[in-house]
């Protein structure tokens, strides 16, 4: 409950900040940039989220080249929404707070993935086969 409250406030208080990245691909980019960075830096305490959190990032990176366009609107809102909350400075408790500043990402970003599993299981299929046509060539 505590989590599903929590994504919900942070979808009210980013979720403007998401749609003008979604606006501009570029923005999008740059964030993608800024949230991989912040993710690296931070592995270890994002383990149980880490596997998903990169095929988001691969997905939105081949949505923002145009690779690919199966994806609804409300997922890569709920993606950028999750990752604008996980770059920001000021969210629930705040990432300057030692140890406990990255917890509610982690959170969010658990939140984020239930919400979008069917569409990054339907992107890992896409990939799988788009790989597959490439490699017959």
């Amino acid at each position: 409950m505590k989590r599903w409250m929590l994504g919900k406030l942070a979808f009210r208080l980013f979720k403007t900040d998401a749609q003008e990245h979604l606006k501009d691909k570029d923005k999008t980019v740059q964030l993608m940039t800024k949230a991989e960075k912040k993710a690296l830096s931070n592995k270890t305490t994002l383990s149980s989220v880490w596997h998903k959190l990169q095929i988001t990032f691969q997905l939105l990176k081949s949505w923002a080249k145009g690779e690919y366009k199966d994806i609804p609107y409300r997922t890569l809102i709920t993606i950028v929404v999750g990752l604008v909350y996980f770059v920001s400075p000021i969210d629930v408790v705040p990432d300057f707070i030692a140890g406990l500043g990255i917890v509610d990402d982690v959170a969010v970003l658990g939140l984020l993935f239930t919400q979008i599993d069917p569409d990054l299981a339907k992107y890992i299929e896409w990939r799988k086969n788009k790989d597959t046509i490439i490699d017959e060539k």
